[in-house]
């Protein structure tokens, strides 16, 4: 298969972040959110990334996702919060026990019962301590599955049945069935396995005819690998950093993709202007709207 190569177009006008993260397109609005986890902020845009605003979060942001018809879910280092769909005030869901002080919550979904997802860490980026944990309506975990460095995802490939999960570190993207779950984990196989020059696989996201797009840290590309794991498009960006990416529009045909600034030297800083900012590369490919969450047990408080 001859491998494909295109250049994402930078949003100018974007917020450029320290450590930009979670795209996610909210189609019930029709707008864009996303998070920069090092400076506590969420950004909020349209399409055309005309009109912007950023909001501060007090006890820090990691991913935001939707809440039944109007509010989000975000999480924090270690919790899961209800937030107002104006991002000014929020509610304690619950705590996220961890096996260690080191480890944070870093990535987070939501499948198409309603269940979230999250992706753990080790802050240190040396102990095999994070997890991936699912939790039900009622925020219980029910499934967990162990030994990550840095995990990112789970995304979902609801034509296939097919979940995918990221360790960071080891540079594996595990694959595993969504009808296939049991308390001892998810029961995971290698899907792809990378080395150094191709970056570390960060964040993804999944079109309908199961492509898979992988966001590759210091690499500075966006990977489009299909569903047998063969590498069919690679989106070249001029930074390095790349975080994750999202469909969304109208069609949910453009994948947004997030970048970061951290840790760039003054020359590299120089020659990555952009690094930090938004970017958008309109796709042949369609993507699966985000799923809400929805719970009896949460307090109508906010609508």
């Amino acid at each position: 298969m001859r491998i494909k190569y295109e250049q994402p177009s930078v949003c100018h006008q974007s917020y450029k972040s320290v450590l930009g993260q979670r795209p996610i397109w909210d189609w019930r609005h029709d707008k864009l959110l996303w998070v920069d986890i090092y400076e506590n902020k969420i950004i909020e845009t349209d399409q055309d990334n005309n009109e912007e605003r950023q909001y501060s979060v007090q006890d820090g942001v990691t991913n935001i996702l939707l809440q039944d018809n109007k509010n989000y879910i975000m999480s924090s280092y270690d919790s899961l919060y209800s937030i107002h769909p104006s991002l000014s005030k929020k509610q304690l869901l619950t705590k996220i026990n961890f096996d260690s002080p080191n480890n944070r919550i870093n990535d987070a979904d939501i499948d198409l019962n309603g269940q979230i997802w999250i992706s753990t860490m080790d802050i240190q980026q040396k102990s095999q301590t994070g997890k991936v944990i699912c939790h039900d309506s009622n925020l219980k975990p029910i499934y967990s599955d162990n030994s990550y460095i840095i995990s990112n995802g789970p995304v979902f490939d609801y034509e296939r049945n097919v979940g995918y999960v990221t360790d960071s570190i080891k540079r594996i993207i595990y694959i595993f069935s969504i009808n296939n779950l049991s308390g001892n984990g998810i029961n995971k196989k290698v899907f792809l396995s990378m080395n150094k020059i191709d970056g570390n696989p960060d964040g993804m996201t999944v079109d309908k005819n199961g492509n898979l797009w992988v966001a590759m840290w210091g690499s500075g590309k966006v990977c489009c690998f299909d569903k047998k794991g063969s590498l069919k498009l690679i989106l070249q960006l001029p930074v390095s950093k790349v975080t994750s990416c999202t469909f969304g529009g109208k069609y949910l045909n453009e994948l947004f993709i997030t970048t970061a600034s951290v840790g760039l030297n003054d020359i590299e800083a120089e020659r990555q202007p952009h690094a930090g900012k938004l970017f958008k590369f309109v796709t042949q490919e369609q993507g699966y709207a985000s799923n809400c969450y929805r719970s009896e047990n949460i307090p109508d408080l906010y609508h």
